[in-house]
């Protein structure tokens, strides 16, 4: 069966979110296009979690990452022909002008070009280069665009699924004492994410029978915030570093903290409901109240003694 051609744009495939929605969209749709990658800048090569998923689905060739000369990616796609252009974040904000004159204005063009963007941030009014397409990532990020830009505008939102859990073996597998509640944090360490908030909160119940359990890389360009926490690590804390099987963690937990201040629409929480474990989170303005029905969530705000007793009620301590 013919299949057309998607070409993927992204910025990088160092962990995180936005190279982890991708892998989901090429998991989704790989029997139905022919798809191909095209990694624009390799910021690092120890966090690459989702890159190498990525090279296993659809092997080595299928992924090119580029050298210095970034416009290179034109004879790239001139040699892929691909039927789509999907840059996985807003072009202009990490893609040379110059290239993009190119792809976005060529004469009697074949191919059709889509846009997303992960950031809360983005100001669709201030855009040099339209798509035929934008597919935003949630109802909030469609809203802002639809009411400023004059091309169709879609959603592709992040699947939370119901995902069978086995809580007794990956507590064997990681080793956690089934004695203790284990409450699970995951997220690259910024200021953002706020894990200091989660190590202030575990200081406070240092007596208790309660793990806090923090996944996650420490990128040297936010060593700045990450640095002095782990200098003063609380003893009833362990941070695990980058993995690549968050799923056996949100599987033996038994709390999902979710501290962040700042986000458009995390892939964490959903991969947590996914596996049925219960989670307390900010009802952040961009949620659009998505959550508020949702018996596994419970809101926290700024007060630390609140969010302590919400934590103890949660694990039943």
């Amino acid at each position: 069966m013919f299949k057309k051609k998607l070409l993927y744009v992204t910025p990088h495939l160092s962990t995180g979110g936005l190279p982890q929605y991708l892998l989901k969209k090429i998991q989704s749709f790989i029997k139905v296009y022919d798809i191909h990658v095209i990694e624009y800048q390799n910021l690092s090569g120890e966090y690459i979690v989702q890159k190498n998923k990525i090279k296993q689905l659809l092997g080595e060739h299928k992924l090119i990452t580029l050298g210095t000369n970034k416009h290179t990616l034109l004879s790239v796609i001139e040699n892929i022909n691909p039927d789509i252009i999907h840059f996985e974040e807003i072009p202009e904000h990490f893609v040379d002008h110059s290239v993009l004159t190119e792809i976005f204005n060529k004469k009697e063009r074949l191919y059709h070009i889509i846009a997303t963007t992960h950031s809360s941030y983005t100001d669709p009014s201030k855009l040099l280069f339209i798509p035929d397409k934008f597919v935003l990532v949630s109802e909030w990020s469609k809203n802002k665009f639809e009411a400023i830009v004059d091309v169709p505008c879609d959603i592709w939102e992040y699947p939370i699924e119901n995902l069978p859990s086995n809580k007794d073996l990956y507590q064997k597998e990681l080793h956690f004492d089934p004695k203790y509640k284990h409450v699970i944090n995951i997220g690259l360490f910024t200021p953002g994410k706020n894990q200091s908030e989660v190590f202030k909160i575990a200081n406070q119940l240092i007596d208790k029978n309660i793990i806090f359990h923090f996944i996650g890389n420490q990128a040297g360009n936010f060593k700045n915030y990450w640095g002095p926490l782990m200098e003063n690590i609380p003893k009833n804390c362990k941070v695990w570093g980058e993995r690549d099987d968050v799923h056996k963690f949100l599987q033996a937990g038994d709390l999902f903290y979710f501290s962040s201040i700042l986000e458009l629409n995390p892939l964490v929480v959903k991969e947590s409901l996914s596996y049925n474990l219960p989670i307390i989170m900010r009802p952040l303005s961009t949620y659009l109240d998505q959550y508020d029905n949702k018996s596994l969530v419970s809101y926290i705000d700024n007060d630390l003694d609140k969010t302590k007793n919400l934590i103890l009620k949660k694990l039943n301590l």
